[in-house]
């Protein structure tokens, strides 16, 4: 028998029986109340042939006959995800199968701070007591103006309303010789703009009077109307200090009657074509000045080239004008997003060309832009990019008819344009695809640029940008490090077994830099996809070691017994279950309440410390300490710098000594954990 790592993350490798009937059960032939005690890490190794005489039957993790004729099982944590954030990060148990993790609570324990969970953004958000959401925080909190925040009619911004008997400023006085609502506060003094222009006005003290369909709660509206003889073209554009929301209604009070509604940088509502009629425009902010522009024009008829029964046909190149204003989303495309309005294109080449399209707003707005042999069918999409602006070159483009499908946003309906050109043919760069990867070694540094590159590839912790691929090869199996640096833009880094198969993926990681740490990645071929945002530089560095063994750690629940790292580092695993809280943060972790567990690292020289808690089971804090924890202060903190929830400190740090304290978010995540300190100069 011989002990090999089981470990708990997003990638791990387990030697574990494989073959007949006959084999041990996972756990090494130990029975429940041998394996309370026993390692859990020890297993048989007999031979097999084929990954299928490997089958555990746990569906987290993917079954590998390596090269030595040993099973590996792949844990693979993301197959567990059940894509909700609000209800934690789900875990994959090398015997059990995926289990629920910890809930994301986001409470910080601030009584003064309203924390929600974000789904659809995936985030914790905390914002001052706001509890009527008027955009005054609670003057019984600090910094606070509002005092009653239970109404929103109530606050430091709100006018004083008259013969109320109610302090509605907040300046502790009652119905003062200033009283009054603001103009054009409600229906019945609605502005009348109908023929058109541009209005300053306030919403200072304005009151949240109407239901507004994409706007939250609280915020202070006013009202504008104007009446149409005739078929018209109508824009409004508002701005103020902060998001501003803009709804059209033909009944102003009436919620069911309004026909679009719209929230940006500015809020923005148009339509081609509107019927003769009196229409209302409400328009809302957390209060302040508003600049409001009207515009009233003739009808614009629809576009000619919305579905895919009447493409325009750009096969001549050049710039082309389009306005997605009342296009309706009758497309699908593998970049594109629900609700978005889409235009159609088609070009016909009868020579071997390099085709460049671009697809650009001067409002700045995210654009989709597909190219397929066919249209609106994603299944014969040849690219698809998102950007702004959204940009694609096809290399060595083969003669034939192609399709372009334009997507805007689906928040605004802005005007673009698309050019179109083609040019001699010209192979992909380097690096540019799977067809071409860029050979990387262990111990390389390498610098390019995705100026030149196109988005090939998915990967899962990523966008639509440009990407590069490089190709590794490791002669034995290693622990294996890369680092994908931008400079300052994020970047996103994928490592994969085969280049064009993401489910083949071990790891996915994003950051600034992008780092991404494998154990014991077996010999074999790699692929290595990085991406940013932008045609940016890039460095990336990939180092290989040894493959490293966990040291066993418990009992070091204080500094006074922090477990020793070697001067050059060391992989540690043990659990903070079984200890207490003994140190909290002040500047990460939502005061990382939870059981904690410490080390104690002596450097007689400057160097370049990597602390990291990737693998670990639970969402982990990392907070580090010059001299003794009591006495020394809290030096560094770091919550979720690592991949997914684990943290990461990368420091360069002068001879001394330091204490490094592994503990969890909030006051409720303990666990298993791994902890490992790499050394280096700097």
């Amino acid at each position: 028998m011989k002990t090999s790592w089981l470990g708990i993350g997003a990638v791990a490798f387990v030697a574990l029986g494989c073959g007949d009937d006959t084999t041990p059960a996972r756990d090494g032939g130990l029975d429940s109340a041998m394996r309370d005690t026993a390692m859990p890490d020890t297993f048989v190794e007999p031979e097999c042939e084929t990954a299928s005489d490997c089958d555990d039957g746990v569906a987290c993790t993917r079954e590998i006959c390596d090269d030595r004729g040993i099973c590996q099982f792949i844990v693979d944590r993301a197959s567990c995800d059940d894509g909700i954030f609000c209800n934690g990060l789900e875990i994959c148990d090398p015997i059990e199968g995926c289990r629920p993790g910890p809930i994301e609570t986001c409470s910080d324990g601030d009584v003064c701070t309203i924390d929600a969970c974000d789904e659809e953004a995936k985030l914790c958000r905390r914002s001052p007591r706001d509890f009527d959401e008027d955009g005054e925080a609670d003057w019984f909190c600090e910094g606070g103006t509002d005092c009653d925040d239970r109404d929103p009619g109530r606050g430091s911004t709100i006018a004083e309303v008259c013969d109320d008997e109610i302090d509605n400023d907040c300046d502790e006085q009652v119905d003062e010789a200033d009283c009054g609502r603001p103009r054009h506060d409600v229906c019945e003094d609605a502005l009348d703009v109908s023929g058109g222009g541009f209005f300053e006005l306030s919403s200072e003290g304005a009151s949240p009077d109407y239901a507004i369909e994409c706007a939250p709660s609280g915020r202070r509206d006013l009202v504008l109307t104007f009446t149409l003889d005739e078929p018209k073209s109508v824009t409004v554009r508002a701005e103020g200090r902060s998001l501003t929301y803009v709804a059209l209604r033909t009944a102003c009070d009436d919620r069911s009657s309004e026909q679009q509604c719209a929230g940006g940088f500015p809020g923005q509502i148009r339509a081609r074509s509107l019927d003769p009629g009196t229409y209302f425009v409400l328009v809302a902010d957390i209060g302040g000045d508003l600049g409001i522009e009207v515009l009233i024009d003739d009808p614009v008829p629809p576009p000619a080239n919305e579905r895919c029964d009447a493409p325009l046909d750009v096969s001549a190149g050049g710039s082309f004008a389009g306005t997605f204003v009342d296009v309706a989303d009758d497309l699908s495309t593998s970049c594109g997003s629900g609700g978005a309005p889409d235009l159609t294109y088609v070009f016909t080449t009868t020579e071997e060309r390099d085709v460049l399209l671009s697809a650009l707003t001067a409002s700045g707005d995210s654009l989709g832009l597909s190219v397929g042999t066919a249209c609106g069918d994603p299944a014969t999409e040849l690219r698809c990019v998102r950007g702004a602006p959204a940009g694609l070159r096809l290399h060595q483009l083969p003669a034939g008819t192609y399709y372009v499908v334009v997507e805007g946003s689906s928040s605004r309906e802005a005007d673009f344009t698309l050019d179109v050109s083609f040019e001699a043919p010209t192979p992909a760069p380097m690096g540019d695809n799977c067809a071409n990867p860029i050979p990387i070694a262990p111990g390389d540094e390498v610098t390019g640029s995705l100026a030149d590159k196109q988005d090939d590839l998915a990967i899962s912790c990523g966008f639509f940008f440009r990407d590069v691929v490089y190709e590794l090869n490791l002669s034995e199996r290693s622990d294996v490090t890369v680092e994908a640096d931008a400079g300052g833009d994020f970047m996103y880094a994928s490592i994969r077994s085969a280049c064009t198969d993401e489910a083949t993926q071990l790891r996915c990681v994003s950051g600034n830099p992008a780092r991404a740490r494998l154990r014991s990645l077996a010999a074999g071929t790699y692929y290595i996809i990085a991406e940013s945002f932008s045609g940016t530089g890039y460095t990336l560095r990939v180092d290989a070691s040894p493959p490293t063994v966990p040291v066993e750690v418990s009992g070091n629940s204080t500094c006074a017994t922090a477990h020793r790292i070697p001067a050059t580092g060391g992989l540690f695993h043990g659990d903070t279950g079984p200890l207490l809280n003994d140190y909290e943060t002040r500047s990460c972790g939502a005061m990382a309440r939870s059981h904690d567990a410490a080390f104690e690292l002596t450097l007689t020289e400057r160097k370049r410390v990597v602390a990291s808690t990737e693998g670990s089971a639970y969402d982990t804090v990392l907070h580090r300490h010059a001299g003794a924890c009591a006495s020394g202060g809290e030096a560094a903190c770091d919550d979720d710098g690592g991949e997914l929830s684990s943290s990461l400190l990368d420091e360069e740090l002068d001879p001394g000594t330091y204490y490094y304290i592994v503990d969890g978010w909030g006051a409720s995540n303990n666990g298993e954990y791994f902890f490992e300190v790499l050394v280096t100069d700097p």
